[in-house]
């Protein structure tokens, strides 16, 4: 309602002062006129009361027009304004004969101002006014108390006949139609604009809560005219197309996620039933791959399907949970390779326990020549090298229950690379550089399993360097629920970077599958073990590499902090 009131006030601030130009206007052209007459001698009369009057009429512009700038009270200003015109009316048509005046219509415009500027009663009370204001002038004329001032020739209006009583009640009457009818249209009028006034603000509200939801919707939308070009789009759309409105507005949608059938769509619609949906990959417009889904629907004009005709585009980034997808869809390999293992093993570890004992009596039995010794000795380590294959996947498909106590983090990180350099895996052209280790940190964990973790990764990323010369860094940091988020769980948080010759993108999504390996004598399970433990405790792990620069492992457990330990390793 507040804003009703203001564009009423508005209007009627608009009303008060063209009423307030016009009058000026009007006054001028009678001054001109008036001036016209003096100077043709066509005024018998004396020209100072008139000349009287009207400079009172623009002395009360003046005034109206301060009252216009500092009255708030637009109602008070406008009445005065029509009282003003009520006796500078009267006094020009005193100024100008009389009952002889041909100026009594005047009053006529005043009425009509008023309907414009006030309610619908203001003008009957105005009419009544005007016919007190005249009727008293004649009145006075009548019996001999006031003459008014003739301009023109002397009067012919005879009261004894009754035409001057003929006059009187001819003006009177016409004010009182005049102020009934002003009244009921500017009453009409009034309450239309109040309606439209409404409605107006009904649109807009309407209007708002429109671009509200479209603004704060969890997919992205964006419009387009009839040849692809965007013509709005949603915040969610912008962060989905990685670029601002700006720079969006008027590129063709293919030209934002180039998809190829979404190309094919625009060029030929009439190939496709709508609404479609399309889905694929895509690099949006700061470079970034994502995996885009979207439904589209025709946008037709009003008047015609050919005009206006454009599409309203509904996408979501579906990245994270195709992500998802392949990452439920390799836990349910594993948990499979993991059922078989059970059996698996008992197949072929027992008889290669057979087979080694064989023929290892069988090497301490015969006499054997230098050549069959030899086959013999490769016999035996190919067997003892099954079964260290047959031992690390039975580590993988059957990791052991955790067995948590009170662990130094960050000397199991130097215990560990200790080890590593005392390995035969370890090239003196490696330096590993740590980092976080310098606080000591307690954490319940599983001691092993971190162990396992960090040194398959460290293994991996020494044989990733190969000969040439290279950094192995270890970062070791507590997150605590105040980092960045409050979202984020408390753990630990390890990362393992090395600068060899990196991973290809292609290979990202595999390297974590059983038996993936790029190595001549890899068995692949390393890596999917690793994976294997962070899934098993709740953790996540994720890779970043360059080929040429290397490549970065960064762990998550969610692991429970001890600020004092009960003992001391």
């Amino acid at each position: 309602m507040y804003e009703i009131k203001s564009a009423l006030d508005k209007e009627l601030l608009l009303r008060i002062r063209t009423i307030m130009i016009l009058r000026v206007v009007l006054l001028t052209g009678f001054v001109v006129l008036a001036l016209a007459f003096q100077r043709e001698g066509s005024f018998p009369g004396p020209i100072e009361p008139l000349s009287f009057v009207l400079g009172s009429a623009y002395f009360l512009s003046l005034i109206y027009a301060l009252l216009y700038l500092y009255c708030e009270k637009l109602q008070w200003v406008a009445s005065i304004q029509v009282g003003g015109d009520l006796l500078v009316v009267g006094g020009l048509i005193y100024a100008s004969g009389g009952i002889d005046s041909p100026l009594s219509f005047l009053y006529l415009f005043v009425i009509i101002a008023t309907s414009v500027v006030l309610p619908r009663a203001a003008c009957y009370m105005v009419a009544a006014g005007a016919s007190i204001i005249y009727g008293l002038l004649v009145d006075l004329q009548y019996f001999n108390v006031l003459e008014p001032v003739s301009l023109f020739s002397e009067s012919h209006v005879s009261f004894e006949s009754g035409y001057g009583f003929y006059i009187i009640a001819l003006n009177i009457a016409s004010y009182y139609s005049v102020a009934y009818l002003a009244g009921i249209l500017a009453h009409r009028l009034r309450l239309i604009k109040e309606e439209l006034a409404l409605k107006d603000i009904d649109l807009k509200e309407l209007q708002a809560f429109n671009r509200n939801i479209i603004q704060n919707m969890g997919n992205g939308l964006f419009t387009t005219d009839f040849k692809g070009r965007v013509t709005s789009i949603n915040r969610a759309g912008e962060e989905t197309a990685g670029s601002s409105q700006s720079e969006i507005l008027g590129l063709a949608c293919y030209e934002i996620f180039p998809i190829p059938s979404l190309r094919s769509l625009i060029k030929e619609p009439g190939e496709y039933v709508f609404p479609k949906e399309l889905s694929g990959q895509c690099e949006r417009m700061d470079g970034k791959l994502i995996w885009i889904r979207m439904t589209i629907s025709r946008l037709e004009g009003r008047d015609s399907e050919e005009e206006g005709r454009g599409y309203i585009v509904v996408f979501e980034d579906h990245t994270a949970m195709k992500q998802m997808r392949e990452k439920i869809s390799q836990g349910e390999q594993m948990a499979a390779v993991g059922r078989m293992s059970a059996g698996l093993a008992h197949e072929i570890r027992n008889p290669l326990a057979s087979l080694s004992g064989s023929i290892q009596v069988m090497q301490k039995g015969l006499p054997l020549n230098p050549t069959y010794k030899k086959l013999m000795e490769i016999a035996l380590r190919e067997t003892d090298r099954l079964n260290a294959i047959v031992s690390d996947f039975l580590n993988y498909s059957q990791p052991t229950k955790n067995r948590t106590s009170e662990v130094d983090l960050s000397s199991l990180v130097q215990d560990v690379v200790i080890l590593m350099k005392n390995s035969s895996d370890y090239k003196p052209s490696v330096q590993i550089e740590l980092e976080g280790i310098d606080l000591e940190l307690w954490a319940m964990a599983d001691d092993q399993q971190i162990r396992q973790v960090l040194w398959n990764l460290c293994r991996n990323g020494i044989q990733a360097m190969g000969d040439a010369e290279g950094v192995l860094k270890i970062a070791l940091q507590w997150r605590s629920k105040q980092d960045n988020d409050p979202k984020i769980e408390e753990g630990l948080l390890l990362q393992v970077e090395d600068t060899g010759e990196g991973i290809p993108p292609e290979q990202i999504k595999t390297i974590f599958d059983p038996f993936f390996t790029t190595k001549d004598n890899g068995v692949g399970l390393g890596l999917a073990t690793v994976y294997q433990i962070i899934h098993q405790n709740g953790g996540t792990i994720d890779v970043t590499s360059e080929l040429g620069k290397g490549t970065k492992f960064s762990i998550f457990l969610p692991l429970e902090r001890i600020e004092s330990p009960s003992k001391i390793k």
